[in-house]
């Protein structure tokens, strides 16, 4: 067998071990996440909330993720991935079940700043995470095998969220969209309990290699610190001082701008003539499906050829010419679905190969931090998104502005992804 199968084969077994969990995990989080985009097509007029003050709401998750994003990834260092897990999801899931009790936006202030709160660290804990376990020429394949969660959750989300939110409407005299955050919420709560047995902390300690496998990938990892072109910043404080990072926290910046307007999915296909909620949970399931497959061709290509720049600015681009073209399809339900569909495969595309890039530039404890700064900083776009395209919709009637400004943002942030970060060649193992 080659060095590269070898190599393959080894990682195969940890993908295989570790990566069903964290996928599951991802699929929950973001689930949990932007369910209250569709349980807003029905407490909207329950509670008598305009679409600014609900930009608003969503708005408030990312401000207690942005406070405690980076304590949280440093104290993944000292306690390990599966108690951070376990703290995490079991705190945000309680967090989305307590939603069912909202009476007003004042609850959901509330409760969506303790979201944030009690998330910050899960999305940047796994990648850094991820990068104790995977070498730079295999982690493309890792990273989006975690974050295809997030089109899969935007296929079970539809489709859940669109049938809990009709078929429980009314039993126990409650309304739907009050089902709907037990029914996302739950199950965070078990997976949080579950990933002390599920997660091994690092290679050195999983039973599941032999000494041999846990020599190799100790030996790659190490190849990949060889091999760096400028030195890893390893520190706290050389971190922050890095220019790179910043750079990349401006990147991020635009591309969550963007990210977050799945938020405005479900009632983007109801301002076109869409009105049933179910139809609306199945279209989105569709496009996300499609999504779904469009990210996982574009990681595995990018690792397979060695290389990220141009894949950054393909899936960039195609990203930003979707929802620019959104208005030319007013009125057509399913000409809006195609162009979502197209917009969020390859926004993610580039969301998920642009996160392979971080761990190049850092070590240790520089690396807990960087990934953090990089998440938690660029969740302002997380803070501002919601808010500004709630607030133009309320002045205008129209989400295109809304899109048209994100898509902007997502076309500035990918020519720096692809231009300003100084991109090398991958390591392939011989």
């Amino acid at each position: 067998m080659s060095g590269s199968a070898v190599h393959d084969a080894v990682y195969r077994k940890i993908s295989w071990r570790l990566m069903p969990f964290l996928l599951a995990c991802y699929v929950i989080n973001y689930l949990d996440r932007v369910s209250i985009g569709y349980a807003k097509l029905q407490f909207q007029t329950d509670l008598h909330i305009d679409e600014a003050i609900f930009g608003l709401i969503t708005s408030a998750f990312a401000v207690g993720y942005i406070i405690f994003e980076v304590p949280s990834n440093l104290l993944l260092l000292r306690i390990g991935a599966p108690a951070t897990l376990a703290r995490i999801m079991t705190l945000w899931g309680a967090t989305i079940v307590a939603m069912m009790f909202a009476q007003n936006e004042v609850w959901f202030y509330i409760l969506r700043f303790l979201l944030g709160v009690f998330e910050a660290g899960f999305f940047p804990g796994v990648l850094l995470y991820l990068s104790f376990w995977y070498p730079n020429h295999q982690r493309g394949r890792a990273t989006s095998m975690f974050l295809v969660g997030l089109p899969l959750s935007g296929i079970l989300g539809g489709a859940i969220s669109g049938g809990v939110m009709s078929a429980l409407d009314g039993f126990l005299g409650m309304r739907g969209w009050r089902w709907l955050f037990f029914v996302d919420g739950m199950p965070a709560i078990m997976m949080g309990l579950a990933a002390y047995w599920m997660l091994t902390d690092k290679p050195d300690n999983a039973r599941f290699l032999t000494d041999a496998e846990k020599q190799l990938v100790r030996d790659d990892l190490q190849a990949d610190r060889n091999v760096r072109t400028a030195a890893a910043s390893s520190t706290v404080m050389q971190t922050v001082r890095d220019p790179r990072i910043w750079l990349m926290i401006v990147i991020y910046f635009g591309t969550v701008l963007i990210n977050v307007n799945n938020i405005w999915f479900p009632s983007l296909l109801k301002s076109v003539g869409m009105t049933s909620v179910a139809n609306i949970g199945y279209v989105l399931s569709i496009a996300w499906a499609f999504g779904s497959v469009i990210v996982l061709l574009a990681c595995r290509n990018s690792d397979r050829v060695g290389e990220r720049k141009w894949h950054l600015l393909a899936t960039g681009l195609a990203c930003s010419a979707a929802y620019f073209a959104l208005p030319l399809a007013h009125g057509s339900v399913w000409g809006t679905a195609a162009l979502l569909a197209i917009g969020l495969a390859n926004g993610y595309s580039m969301f998920m190969i642009f996160w392979t890039i971080p761990p190049v530039f850092l070590e240790a404890r520089g690396a807990a931090a960087g990934i953090a700064m990089i998440s938690s900083l660029g969740q302002f776009g997380g803070l501002s998104g919601p808010a500004i395209v709630g607030w133009v919709f309320q002045k205008t009637g129209s989400l295109y502005y809304g899109y048209d400004l994100m898509a902007a943002a997502m076309l500035i942030a990918t020519l720096l992804a692809t231009f300003a970060i100084p991109h090398t060649k991958l390591r392939k193992p011989g």
